[in-house]
């Protein structure tokens, strides 16, 4: 009987380890990503992240307004990150330290369009960065459309310079080169909303 007891407190022992072993690992990789990614993550709550929600608008080379919303997710979520440690493999984040994603809604003439935004910084703990965007249904308004955005970040705003692509009513794009809209681009100063 004394035998079975100390089995008992090994098998309870071992299983105790390893459960505040996950839960170790949990906890220093969310540490580590506030060194790996500092525009993502932070331990002091009052400092501004490139994650969040931002909000602007910009002009097109015809003169029409694009309100542009966008929203900037953390690469991993604090639910991913508890997911992952619970797996019977951890399996290492290979992910790249200066990549982002997100959503972003254009308005135009009242016409919203939900886009997939992604992009990057020029590094982990840079402020020059660059993104694209595309429409989630793949279907592009007739005119010109917010193609690409690059500039700087800096705490509660983002100076960006975009670019444009025109699209026909049939859907299909459009340029000419002898049309100098057409290679131009306009100034988008987005500020944080929240």
């Amino acid at each position: 009987m004394q035998y079975s007891g100390k089995l008992k407190l090994l098998i309870l022992g071992v299983f105790a380890f390893t459960l505040l072993g996950r839960i170790s690992c949990y906890f220093i990789d969310k540490k580590y990503d506030t060194f790996r990614r500092p525009w993502a993550y932070s331990d002091d709550p009052n400092k501004a992240l490139l994650v969040g929600k931002w909000q602007g608008s910009v002009t097109d080379p015809d003169g029409i307004r694009h309100s542009v919303n966008l929203e900037i997710v953390e690469p991993v979520s604090d639910d991913e990150r508890q997911q992952r440690f619970s797996q019977k493999r951890i399996k290492r984040d290979r992910s790249s330290a200066v990549f982002f994603d997100g959503t972003a809604t254009l308005e135009v003439n009242n016409r919203k369009t939900s886009c997939e935004i992604w992009g990057g910084l020029d590094a982990p703990d840079g402020h020059r960065m660059h993104l694209q965007f595309r429409p989630m249904d793949d279907s592009h308004s007739p005119g010109f459309n917010l193609k690409f955005a690059e500039g700087s970040w800096l705490e509660n705003t983002l100076d960006l310079e975009t670019g444009f692509v025109f699209f026909k009513p049939d859907g299909s794009s459009f340029s000419d080169s002898a049309d100098p809209r057409f290679e131009q681009k306009a100034k988008l100063k987005m500020t944080r909303m929240d």
